[in-house]
């Protein structure tokens, strides 16, 4: 049994973000069925690989079934409508008004399901000024003030990825978003509207700094906060072969079990400088400390000292650590044609009702003809949409 046995997701959302969204309640037991426009795949190109390799290693493709339609055609809104009819939650993610102007969006699709929760994920939100704005993940952790704190101070912001905006940001909160419509159907019997903005969800994940400037009218900085360098007992090192390790020693006992640990128990009393400048000091002693070791070298020396300790990795690294092995964060599943695949697993792990990965993903459009038949269209039907270009 799994926590959303039952559940059927309409993914229409064809960039990563809300594709991580759906992916995570197909991962538990979802029906998630996934929407495709006809034509190459841009991700797939961009990724210069085949389509089966892309999708077969694409996490946000498994445990989905995949349809092509193409919604500029009447026939194949008509297909969508139908399957808006026996499904749970629909997921898009489209600039404000295009599902509205194809007849697609949340009012009119209520009306065909009243239970339907609809959720929509766009850079700045279904409203305001900004709700047309084209943005991507570096525009939104930028404007959300997260890309302030990325870097050295008085040097350039350093771009982390697109993991804050996109995936910590709009992809998970639109699982939490979804995953609470749902509950609230239980009790309402009714769905709802479910509005993601990026910027939203990444000033949300600024809580933090964002309190702290309300608190006390100071503006928090890269390089002049405690979490972005300027304690001492947060810090990131570089080593004797060029790679980098990191410290935590937040509480005074880490801190001094890490003085103790590296030879310089006089550096205890200075875990919290009364200056910027004796801070840069004691970060200055631990830099040419650092320095005279690899980074395996004192990963090595520091791991049972209980001391916050621990390299910075790549992720081939990451993937083969004893701890992500042992939670089985590296999955190997078989393919029919590639073989052995591995994938990243799943971070939740449910005692009852656990997720799993049931299947990987499929080339676009590999299951169209099948959810039609279920839908009622005859084979004839099908060619016709076909024919029509419907289908791709």
């Amino acid at each position: 049994m799994y926590s959303l046995d039952g559940i059927v997701v309409l993914d229409l959302a064809r960039r990563y973000p809300g594709a991580y969204t759906a992916m995570f309640l197909a991962d538990f037991g979802a029906e998630v069925i996934k929407v495709d426009p006809p034509g190459p795949s841009l991700p797939v190109q961009a990724a210069g690989t085949t389509e089966e390799r892309f999708a077969a290693y694409n996490p946000t493709d498994r445990n989905k079934r995949s349809i092509v339609l193409d919604l500029k055609k009447e026939a194949a809104r008509q297909v969508l409508r139908r399957l808006v009819e026996r499904a749970d939650v629909l997921i898009e993610g489209f600039r404000p008004g295009v599902m509205d102007r194809l007849g697609l969006g949340y009012v009119a699709l209520s009306e065909l399901n009243p239970r339907l929760v609809y959720c929509a994920l766009s850079g700045f939100g279904q409203t305001g000024p900004y709700a047309l704005v084209p943005a991507h993940d570096m525009n939104f952790i930028a404007l959300g003030g997260a890309l302030s704190l990325i870097g050295e101070r008085n040097g350039r912001p350093y771009l982390p990825s697109n993991i804050v905006a996109d995936l910590s940001g709009a992809g998970l909160h639109g699982v939490i978003g979804v995953l609470l419509a749902l509950m609230a159907r239980t009790k309402t019997g009714k769905g709802q509207f479910v509005d993601v903005a990026f910027l939203d969800t990444v000033l949300s994940l600024m809580t933090w700094s964002a309190s702290e400037y309300l608190e006390s009218g100071k503006v928090p900085k890269r390089g002049e906060t405690r979490f972005t360098g300027s304690a001492p007992w947060a810090q990131v090192f570089r080593c004797k072969d060029g790679e980098y390790i990191t410290i935590g020693a937040a509480e005074p006992h880490l801190w001094a079990k890490l003085c103790r640990a590296l030879g310089r128990e006089d550096l205890i009393p200075d875990r919290e400088p009364s200056s910027r400048e004796q801070a840069e000091q004691v970060i200055a002693e631990f830099a040419a400390i650092f320095e005279t070791r690899t980074r395996d070298e004192w990963n090595e020396h520091l791991k049972d000292e209980q001391t916050c300790v621990a390299p910075v990795y790549y992720i081939n690294e990451t993937l083969n650590d004893p701890q992500v092995l042992h939670r089985e964060m590296l999955v190997e599943l078989a393919h029919p044609t590639l073989g052995s695949v591995k994938q990243v697993g799943i971070p939740i792990k449910l005692s009852e009702t656990p997720g799993s990965i049931r299947r990987l993903g499929v080339l676009t459009g590999a299951d169209t003809d099948a959810v039609l038949q279920e839908l009622g269209y005859r084979e004839l039907e099908v060619a016709k949409l076909r024919e029509d270009g419907c289908l791709g």
